[in-house]
């Protein structure tokens, strides 16, 4: 019976508190804007393992389609951003985004997708507004998959 009890509190209270965990992975503060067409997602991915991951894909049920992404910023004099076919003046930089295979999460390390670096593009069905939940998959190459809850948050 110790036995018992030993492991169910072991169970109980290993349990990472987090948006999301599996293994060595914990997703945690998933965010996204109000958004018509297509959402994007922010979160923190952190990797307490001892070997690398990769997080290879998402899927929702909001969602036709998730996409890894990357932006970043270029500094070029006089350079615009480009947004889809439109060019826009943005100074010294320009900014640029490109679909990714993969997002690397380092051993004892984290990846951050935030504003500007990586996130997850989404094709949503619907209008997304703040305080709405966006149920999210998210598919590492080791971890496998983890389900978390986006929060919409106002502009």
């Amino acid at each position: 019976m110790r036995i018992f009890l030993a492991a169910l509190v072991s169970v109980l209270f290993s349990t990472p508190a987090a948006s999301g965990a599996s293994g060595s992975i914990v997703v945690s503060d998933a965010w996204s804007r109000p958004a018509t067409g297509t959402a994007v997602v922010y979160a923190t991915l952190r990797n307490d393992g001892n070997v690398a991951d990769r997080l290879v894909g998402a899927t929702s049920p909001l969602a036709t389609s998730v996409e890894l992404h990357e932006s970043s910023e270029t500094k070029v004099a006089g350079a615009p951003m480009m947004m889809g076919n439109v060019k826009m003046p943005m100074g010294n930089s320009m900014m640029s985004m490109k679909a990714l295979s993969s997002i690397p999460i380092p051993a004892h390390g984290s990846a951050s997708l935030h504003p500007g670096g990586y996130h997850l593009m989404l094709d949503v069905r619907r209008d997304l507004h703040a305080g709405d939940v966006i149920p999210l998959r998210l598919h590492f190459a080791r971890a496998g998959w983890i389900a978390t809850k986006v929060s919409v948050r106002a502009i």
